[in-house]
């Protein structure tokens, strides 16, 4: 099983609930003392525990530095880096980062749609340009379901 598989869901939920120390130290762990060990991971748990206490840039930053040629795909980044910016308040943009995420693709990853819900929640005013977002990409049922889910975000 890959680190992803294992603490991609467990950091984000420690993203959710405001833990910065935590997120501090999972990234050591999963760096194990090597800034370059399990890449990606680590630096994605530092990104978020920046964005946290308000170092946007930084959190940016640390993405790129986890980046290599493979991972993460496009969507991928684009998620993070829109749970970056969710994570330090700067939703309109957030909402825009998705796009390269949801835009065009066959299947909609349901944490996509969850992430823009979430968006929403915070940003009421960003509703309407979400549901065209959510509009973009999936299933014609997740298209529907999506729009449905986003409109009812509270």
């Amino acid at each position: 099983m890959s680190l992803r598989r294992v603490f991609g869901d467990e950091t984000w939920r420690l993203a959710r609930s405001g833990d910065a120390p935590a997120l501090h130290l999972a990234a050591d762990l999963l760096r194990d003392g090597d800034p370059n060990a399990h890449g990606y991971d680590g630096h994605r748990a530092r990104a978020f525990a920046l964005a946290l206490e308000g170092d946007l840039d930084g959190g940016l930053a640390e993405l790129r530095a986890g980046r290599t040629d493979d991972w993460p795909f496009p969507a991928a980044l684009a998620a993070d880096r829109t749970r970056v910016r969710y994570l330090a308040g700067d939703l309109e943009r957030a909402l825009e980062e998705l796009r390269p995420a949801v835009r065009g693709v066959r299947r909609l990853d349901p944490e996509i749609s969850d992430l823009v819900s979430a968006l929403v929640v915070r940003a009421p005013q960003l509703r309407l340009r979400a549901v065209r977002l959510v509009l973009e990409g999936g299933t014609a049922w997740q298209r529907m379901r999506n729009a449905a889910t986003t409109l009812a975000a509270r």
